[in-house]
């Protein structure tokens, strides 16, 4: 039900900026890229899976340097850890996240550097685990919902493309540990941080911007 409001909200608004003064206020935003991705919480380290992200935003221009966006996009986050054979390490583990994912982003730009910090909201549509023995989905249900902070460093190519580079963590668990741990961190940090699964991803993308179309003067 969230879900469907939030899809009903993000479609109307496009039209709702687009109809008022079309002053360059607002452009429309398309966005592309690849996700390697990890999490912290489990036994592996390392950002081995591979995933994919892409979708649709709204920028709201405030002034020639701050803008903030909108953004709906489809992105797959997850785990992987590969047999080594050689090593005699038979431990093989794969996790993939396929998420709806709501980021909403300030957006800093120095010339044609940006810098962008946020937060972002992302329902999981379903996911695939499993290990050396076989299928786990399902064993250890995951949050319908992953709350992340996101914080980046982008490039304006020309006034239409531009690359981004992100980092992305979760600071509410994925999926809470089912074990109570006894082990003791003494930092606060550690303490908060040690609960469960948490999505850490990194973002390359490439987006394009759509600028509206600004009325000609009218013929006198």
């Amino acid at each position: 039900m969230i879900l469907r409001i939030y899809i009903i909200i993000f479609c109307l608004l496009p039209f709702s900026f687009f109809c008022q003064e079309k002053k360059g206020a607002f452009n429309l935003l398309l966005t592309s890229g690849v996700v390697p991705a990890q999490v912290h919480g489990d036994a592996f380290n390392g950002f081995h899976k591979l995933g994919a992200m892409g979708g649709i935003g709204v920028e709201h221009v405030f002034s020639e340097k701050v803008r903030m966006n909108l953004s709906f996009i489809f992105i797959q986050k997850g785990a992987k850890k590969n047999q080594n054979i050689e090593k005699n390490d038979l431990t093989a583990y794969y996790l993939n996240l396929n998420y709806i994912e709501i980021p909403l982003l300030v957006n800093y730009t120095y010339k044609k550097v940006m810098l962008d910090i946020g937060v972002s909201a992302a329902y999981l549509i379903n996911y695939y685990e499993g290990t050396e023995f076989g299928n786990q989905t399902g064993l250890y249900p995951f949050q319908k919902f992953d709350y992340s902070v996101k914080i980046g460093l982008g490039y304006n190519i020309n006034q239409n493309w531009f690359v981004n580079l992100r980092s992305s963590n979760s600071f509410i668990t994925t999926r809470p540990n089912y074990i109570k741990q006894s082990i003791y961190y003494n930092n606060i940090l550690a303490q908060t941080f040690n609960k469960g699964y948490y999505n850490n991803i990194l973002e390359f993308t490439l987006g394009y911007r759509i600028k509206p179309h600004k009325k000609s003067a009218a013929k006198t």
